[in-house]
């Protein structure tokens, strides 16, 4: 069974699952882009990222890091 969840973004949607052991999140958003190669069909509608709790917080932190202008990058 799934569950969305609210976000503060339109761009996007999230649906908590349950995979197996453990609860996941899915953050789906559309594609515009069309030069991507061979996709299936809903791959050339919505781009999709499945994440464990533990990895959410982990590109959460990464991600904030983005958005304040203090990522380092890898050298």
């Amino acid at each position: 069974m799934s569950t969305d969840l609210r976000t503060t973004n339109e761009e996007f949607s999230m649906t908590r699952f349950w995979a197996g052991l453990e609860q996941k999140v899915q953050v789906t958003m559309r594609r515009d882009r069309t030069n991507l190669g061979d996709l299936s069909a809903s791959d050339k509608i919505f781009t999709s990222l499945q994440l464990t709790r533990d990895e959410a917080r982990e590109l959460a932190l990464d991600l904030f890091k983005f958005a304040q202008g203090q990522e380092q990058e890898d050298v």
